[in-house]
């Protein structure tokens, strides 16, 4: 397998553990119940997203040939994607919480970015598969933190009686 493409999948790892580790620190720092639990979900799918890239590299690095071998996205984003998501409790604790959001949205539009760049640089059918299902996994993470921040910012507002953002 060629250096381009290990190169590809060491940088990847390297901002998984960054978002995994993201997602972690801040799911004990934010107020709001609904986002502390997507940050939570996050940790853990970031988790499986470093285990599958490690066992990638891994492989590559013993067999020099890696398959697609089929992982969807999974569905307890878009699941959480279709409901309707309400804040119940203190709205003036948003405001901690809304930048964190902002910037999970911005950490997941930037992986979703590098994935999707990422397999249109390489020729190998197999590892264009994986960087694809990659660049789906984090649209989807990114679609969710950005609906959270929207709704969450029209929410707090709303409550101030100003709607500045909208």
């Amino acid at each position: 397998m060629s250096k381009k493409v290990l190169g590809i999948l060491e940088y990847a790892l390297a901002k998984e553990m960054e978002g995994m580790q993201y997602y972690e620190s801040k799911s004990q720092y934010v107020h709001n119940k609904v986002v502390k639990e997507i940050f939570q979900e996050l940790s853990l799918m970031e988790k499986d997203h470093v285990d599958y890239i490690h066992s990638l590299i891994n492989k590559m690095k013993e067999e020099e040939y890696v398959g697609f071998s089929g992982e969807g996205i999974g569905n307890v984003f878009k699941e959480r994607q279709e409901k309707e998501i309400v804040y119940k409790g203190d709205l003036l604790s948003l405001k901690t919480d809304i930048p964190v959001l902002r910037m999970a949205y911005l950490i997941e539009e930037d992986f979703m970015n590098f994935y999707q760049k990422a397999a249109e640089s390489v020729e190998d059918p197999e590892i264009k598969k994986i960087l694809t299902n990659l660049f789906q996994w984090e649209k989807v993470h990114r679609d969710t933190v950005y609906n959270l921040y929207q709704k969450m910012s029209k929410d707090f507002w709303q409550h101030m009686e100003v709607d500045p953002l909208y």
